[in-house]
């Protein structure tokens, strides 16, 4: 995830919001603003709704992390990646720890980047002998100019090979080989509970990676970004993800990588999320050949509306999706939809939780017409929405 430190940041010169200092009319500002691994990107919300930021890096060598939205519960290889698992059966204990992070830190690179003349800092992780590098889309996907470090100390250009913003992943190459990389998991195993272990570029300081420790807090979780993606089937963790950890490894203590670091909590403690090993693999095997995938985008943050969010922001309603956020350039800001309008149904499903909306956006496809039923202020109206692609 990123967070900014000045006015020049990444953030703000993609036009990311800087901290809202005020919510949309009728709508309280969050309370547990969540930060990703770039640049932080903060985005007005609700009384009691979480906002997430993004990790990596910016000028002078602080970390930028763009800001994912509103965190909601959701129930819901390739040639070249080292797919061979560790075992062990013995029990856990500091000295495991010490050891996997002297096995994986090999595997593990920090990654700059420069963006219309600021720098910013990800993680990223070896997932091929040959120089390919798996690390979250936000991290490298504007950038004018990469450059990957390695745990020796020696550094190499880089290129992006394939990205999808919609699930935040990218693969870039170096020209390098004999690498290290490290071998992936099922995150299909994972049990709440379970340790794990963060390794990445925090704070992009000198001197190395950072590794932390902590467990699997939760599944299958979902959040929205600032940006309108739509990310399911998370792993949260309690291990610290900070600034620049952004597209590092989530491991496991049998030094499996179970999860690509995306965003954590600034105001909330120790709430971290992962994508899931299960879920990144098929993608990153597509990166890798080259693929860039763009998908279906509709492009707003919701919350699922329960009493206590109805009641503290006199909603007037006590069912559908809050928008807290709808990005620019996007499909819904076509569509005149707004931050504070509540989305009761989407081609005549009823939205009772984000899934819905994410499910239905995918199946209808880029391109599309999605027909949507709006309440705002207490009128419901129709809307129909284009859907548009995020594509590099």
């Amino acid at each position: 995830m990123f967070s900014p430190d000045e006015p020049n940041s990444v953030a703000e010169q993609h036009g990311w919001p800087a901290p809202a200092g005020a919510a949309p009319v009728g709508i309280e500002p969050p309370t547990h603003p969540v930060q990703r691994g770039r640049t932080t990107r903060r985005r007005s919300g609700l009384a009691a709704i979480a906002v997430l930021t993004i990790a990596a890096g910016t000028v002078g060598g602080a970390i930028a992390g763009r800001s994912a939205d509103p965190v909601t519960p959701s129930t819901t290889t390739a040639s070249g990646i080292n797919t061979t698992s560790a075992s062990s059966n013995a029990p856990p204990d500091r000295q495991d720890v010490s050891a996997l992070i002297s096995k994986a830190l090999p595997g593990v690179v920090s990654i700059s980047v420069e963006l219309n003349g600021a720098h910013a800092a990800g993680t990223g992780f070896v997932i091929s002998s040959d120089g390919q590098i798996a690390t979250n889309a936000h991290v490298v996907a504007d950038a004018t100019k990469i450059s990957v470090k390695f745990a020796d100390g020696s550094t190499a250009a880089a290129k992006v090979l394939g990205v999808d913003r919609t699930d935040d992943l990218a693969v870039v190459k170096v020209d390098k080989a004999g690498l290290t990389a490290l071998p992936l998991g099922k995150s299909s195993d994972l049990k709440i509970g379970e340790p794990v272990v963060a390794i990445g570029n925090a704070l992009d300081l000198t001197g190395g990676p950072t590794a932390t420790e902590g467990i699997v807090s939760a599944l299958d979780r979902t959040i929205d970004t600032a940006d309108g993606e739509h990310l399911t089937h998370l792993v949260q963790t309690d291990a610290a993800i900070n600034p620049g950890n952004s597209g590092g490894p989530l491991l496991t203590l049998d030094g499996e990588v179970v999860g690509i670091n995306s965003a954590g909590s600034q105001d909330a403690q120790n709430i971290g999320f992962a994508i899931a090993i299960d879920t990144a693999r098929p993608i990153v095997e597509q990166l890798q050949q080259g693929k860039t995938i763009a998908k279906a985008y509709l492009g707003v943050s919701t919350t699922t509306i329960d009493p206590t969010v109805a009641a503290r922001n006199g909603l007037g309603i006590d069912h559908g999706l809050l928008i807290v956020d709808v990005a620019g350039d996007s499909a819904a800001s076509a569509a005149g939809l707004q931050p504070g309008d509540v989305i009761v149904s989407i081609n005549g499903q009823a939205t009772d939780d984000n899934s819905v909306l994410g499910d239905v956006i995918r199946t209808t496809g880029a391109g599309k017409v999605v027909h949507l039923k709006v309440f705002r202020k207490g009128t419901t109206i129709d809307v129909d929405a284009t859907l548009s692609t995020h594509a590099a």
